[in-house]
């Protein structure tokens, strides 16, 4: 087994195990080096980390961050862009992580405000907003006051903002000041959010990012991340049994983590999961998962059979990727939209729609059909 880590719990509690992402991990540890050492850490720009939702990028975060944190340098905070529509509401956020809001507060001058802040509750800034008649107390000017107040203390803090897809015009000045960094304080931001979030920070005038895009595991580490996830849960698991979870899980972390917890019931009601029988119960709990996780997917977006005549297209036409034009044309510009916005079709770096998920294609086909064979489609 190799000992990269890949993500492969979903939403509800950390991982058992993380493993791979290798390449992700050490682009984040540098740049935080030059923040550290005070050096350009802002010269490429924000990180911004995209995929199809349950691919990972939480979770890439939520490890890269608890381990910078370990050292007392290196404080970390996620936000929301709504977090950012107010910038006394955010400076307050970093304030409080670095152990410093009164002086954060005091030498950006909206100390009179901190009762209209309620700490430690993510999104929520009490409706704090700049005064209007002084519209020079932006973000950037509150942030570099605390730099020259020395209320930093030699420290480097990690902001994370998370479905950063969803920024709109009330957050672009504060992401414009965290992109560029102009402020001068030791700040390593990192977004991440679903294939379109490049198109939205470009909207709020965020450009030159530097960009990583989750794809799928390697066999080899998905092998990995199904055994070592069971044994750190306590679970014996024979080789054979964690390739047979692995292949079903089809390399992509969402399912993996549908398959870990499959196996744990099993576990908890058998005892064993290494017997046929035993095996055979995971594999089926585990499709159960994966098919709940599409259906999820699909009405997330809102009347998923508008996809069906694209997907019928794209599977007779033996095609992974239409363009946009062509996806508009067979199903409609809302239709797409929707699709895009929920994650259900990924935007690729080449402006072409697809289904990042082979997995996911291949059950989409399927219910195309059977919608079609039971007279859905004309």
């Amino acid at each position: 087994m190799n000992s990269h880590a890949t993500i492969l719990h979903g939403e509800r509690g950390p991982p058992p195990h993380f493993a791979g992402r290798e390449p992700e991990l050490s682009l984040l540890r540098q740049r935080l080096d030059l923040v550290l050492s005070s050096r350009d850490a802002a010269v490429d720009g924000m990180l911004l980390i995209t995929g199809v939702p349950g691919i990972g990028k939480t979770h890439l975060l939520d490890h890269f961050t608890r381990q910078a944190a370990e050292s007392e340098d290196v404080a970390a905070i996620t936000v929301s862009p709504v977090d950012l529509t107010s910038p006394e509401g955010l400076l307050l956020q970093i304030g409080e992580a670095l152990g410093e809001r009164d002086q954060f507060a005091k030498a950006a001058g909206i100390d009179d405000k901190i009762s209209g802040f309620r700490a430690g509750v993510g999104g929520v800034s009490g409706g704090v907003t700049l005064d209007s008649h002084r519209p020079e107390l932006g973000f950037s000017h509150m942030l570099r006051a605390t730099k020259d107040a020395k209320a930093w203390r030699g420290r480097a803090l990690i902001v994370v903002i998370d479905e950063v897809q969803s920024a709109d015009a009330r957050s672009a000045d504060q992401l414009q000041t965290l992109h560029l960094g102009q402020h001068g304080c030791p700040i390593l931001t990192i977004a991440a959010g679903l294939q379109h979030s490049k198109s939205v920070l470009s909207d709020c005038g965020v450009s030159r990012t530097s960009h990583r895009r989750l794809g799928l595991l390697s066999v080899a580490e998905t092998v990995e991340a199904v055994y070592r996830g069971l044994t750190n849960l306590g679970i014996d698991v024979t080789e054979d049994t964690a390739k047979k979870i692995a292949d079903a899980s089809m390399r992509f972390p969402q399912h993996v983590h549908g398959h870990l917890e499959a196996a744990r019931n099993v576990h908890e009601e058998r005892g064993d999961i290494n017997a046929s029988d035993a095996v055979a119960a995971v594999l089926e709990a585990g499709r159960s998962s994966r098919e709940d996780y599409y259906l999820g997917r699909m009405g997330a977006m809102g009347r998923a059979d508008r996809l069906y005549p694209l997907v019928e297209r794209m599977a007779d036409n033996e095609v992974d990727a239409v363009t946009f034009a062509e996806a508009e044309s067979i199903i409609g510009v809302e239709a797409v939209n929707a699709a895009v916005q929920h994650g259900v079709l990924a935007e690729q770096e080449d402006g072409v729609l697809s289904f990042d998920i082979p997995s996911f294609r291949s059950y989409m086909i399927e219910r195309a059909r059977k919608h079609r064979d039971l007279g859905g489609l004309r």
